[in-house]
């Protein structure tokens, strides 16, 4: 399928289906005019087969790739919260204060509701645990999260004690940067049953610091079951990210996530004084996204493949896992849209989570007509924008037709109670170029 931004597909053939395809061109035009106001520049448009190239080699050398590609191992050690991160299902995730000892320059906390409120007081996260219990909501993951947690450290156990008591079953997690982190906290964390802790690594940081974070790494895992490193790939740290993960090799730590590094929507002098720019296009799909962190970086979602790449080659036991932007947006659209019901021209993806439908504009309705009513598919006419809306698994009936069709991809919305669904994502397509497996 083609997007909207490629070439061939700017301008087509039917006026109609040309002024609809107008509509998100100028959507995603005015939000990249909206992106260059916080003063970071975009790359020039990304070599996509540079980066094509680079999945196609790992799928030969044995990567795993998940979430439609959003998502690459190593090997097949990963955290079952990074699993569950997924579709959201069943994952909670709070924090004490966002209180935080650290200044990193891409910190996106800021960005997160009420920020200026929890840097000053802390929530009773225990009683966000008794609240859920009460509700009868079922929980598979429980995690704590900053600011920096350990500036708290006895509600911090406190916390993982209630988990343990409340949700016996839940797989528990600490996010922390580990400065902060002593053997008493350890033992008291381990007393509460928490069974991964991930520590983020900076790498702007000295050599004597980065070895002292190291050293509370190896400390860890004499108290957690899992440990694990979860960091942003900076561009232009190649040698000493790879140097990395040969001392976290040697640590013989479960894995680390690598996370695409992003621009917090602020402190762009920063950025650019470090020659970063944007990651262009910004977006697969141009929607508002609950996600806090930001805008991806160029050459981040490449340098982390490198690393996996290079992951392989040495055979490393740890596993190394991209976590790209893309990726943390897939539970939004799940929970949206999974258990809704709505008419049957749409069908719920089961590869991204968006409910797609197909259109077919002008001229091209009446081919499409005459062979959906013989075979029995519901269709619905659109008289203000020319067009008939059809379920996608009835392409396949449609082979034998020279004809443009848009498969557009749709969200849930609920508005004061009521459902809306809201288009957010055009492709076309041609019936001979159609897969529904990719559907």
């Amino acid at each position: 399928m083609k997007t909207l931004t490629d070439e061939k597909v700017k301008k087509v053939n039917s006026p109609s289906l040309n002024k609809y395809t107008t509509i998100y061109q100028n959507i995603e035009q005015g939000t990249i005019n909206q992106i260059e106001a916080f003063g970071l520049p975009f790359e020039d448009r990304n070599n996509h087969k540079e980066l094509a190239q680079q999945m196609e080699d790992l799928k030969a050398n044995g990567a795993t790739f998940r979430n439609n590609g959003k998502s690459v191992l190593s090997n097949q050690k990963i955290s079952s919260a990074c699993e569950a991160c997924q579709k959201g299902s069943g994952s909670y995730t709070s924090f004490v204060s966002l209180k935080c000892h650290r200044d990193c320059y891409f910190c996106f906390n800021k960005n997160q509701d009420n920020y200026q409120f929890y840097l000053q007081n802390q929530k009773n996260v225990n009683q966000e645990l008794q609240s859920l219990f009460d509700q009868n909501i079922q929980l598979t993951h429980l995690a704590l999260t900053g600011g920096e947690p350990l500036l708290h450290p006895d509600e911090t156990i406190s916390f993982f004690q209630q988990a343990k008591k409340l949700f016996p079953e839940a797989h528990t997690r600490l996010y922390t940067a580990g400065d902060l982190l002593t053997e008493r906290v350890l033992h008291g964390l381990n007393e509460a049953g928490l069974e991964e802790i991930r520590f983020s690594i900076k790498l702007e940081d000295t050599e004597k610091k980065r070895n002292h974070i190291l050293g509370k790494i190896a400390m860890a895992k004499s108290y957690i079951p899992n440990v694990l490193v979860e960091m942003p790939v900076i561009p232009g740290t190649d040698e000493e990210m790879k140097q990395l993960l040969l001392d976290l090799e040697a640590l013989e730590i479960f894995g680390i996530n690598l996370l695409e590094f992003c621009f917090p929507l602020e402190n762009a002098k920063a950025f650019r004084e470090k020659r970063l720019q944007l990651k262009n296009p910004p977006y697969d799909v141009y929607y508002n996204f609950w996600y806090a962190g930001g805008l991806a970086v160029a050459e981040s979602e490449k340098l982390c493949l490198e690393l996996v790449q290079y992951a392989l080659e040495k055979k490393l036991k740890l596993g190394v896992h991209y976590c790209s932007l893309e990726n943390k947006f897939t539970g939004q659209i799940y929970q949206q849209n999974h258990d809704q019901k709505i008419d049957e021209t749409y069908h719920f993806s089961a590869v991204d989570y968006y409910f797609k439908t197909a259109k077919v504009f002008g001229p091209d309705k009446r081919k499409v007509v005459k062979v959906l009513e013989r075979k029995g598919f519901p269709y619905l006419p659109n008289a203000d924008y020319d067009y008939v809306q059809f379920p996608i698994k009835a392409i396949p009936q449609l082979k034998e037709k020279e004809i443009t069709i848009v498969i557009s991809s749709n969200v849930v919305e609920m508005e004061s109670g009521q459902q809306t669904i809201r288009e957010v994502h055009l492709d076309l397509t041609t019936p001979a170029e159609f897969s529904l497996e990719n559907m």
